[in-house]
């Protein structure tokens, strides 16, 4: 059921923001992986994901944002994170995403590091 997910994207000084609304389970999980690849394919490498808006996260989501931070760095992009809540903090310690990302507490803050 896709009905408590939702991506918004927009662009802003050559970073694009995904904004991740509600449950990034294993249904909806492909769909972040499908839009970061289709602006990589468009040469758009530097991306923040702004997860204030969400409430889960799997273990396929995390796989994935792991894979696709490699290969946005192979190709001179990275992935900035911005807006976890403590819970999903929480979950990026215990599995080590927090020494893969650089996270930052808000947008402005992490468009200043590209």
């Amino acid at each position: 059921m896709l009905a408590n997910f939702e991506l918004k994207t927009e662009e802003k000084n050559g970073v694009v923001i995904v904004r991740v609304i509600g449950e990034l389970d294993a249904l909806v999980a492909p769909k972040l992986k499908d839009k970061l690849i289709e602006f990589s394919k468009a040469g758009k490498n530097n991306f923040i994901i702004d997860f204030e808006g969400l409430v889960h996260i799997n273990s396929l989501a995390m796989g994935i944002l792991r894979g696709r931070v490699r290969e946005v760095r192979d190709a001179g992009g990275d992935i900035k994170i911005i807006n976890l809540n403590s819970h999903i903090a929480t979950i990026f310690e215990m599995v080590g995403l927090n020494e893969i990302f650089e996270i930052y507490k808000s947008e402005d803050e992490a468009l200043k590091k590209f």
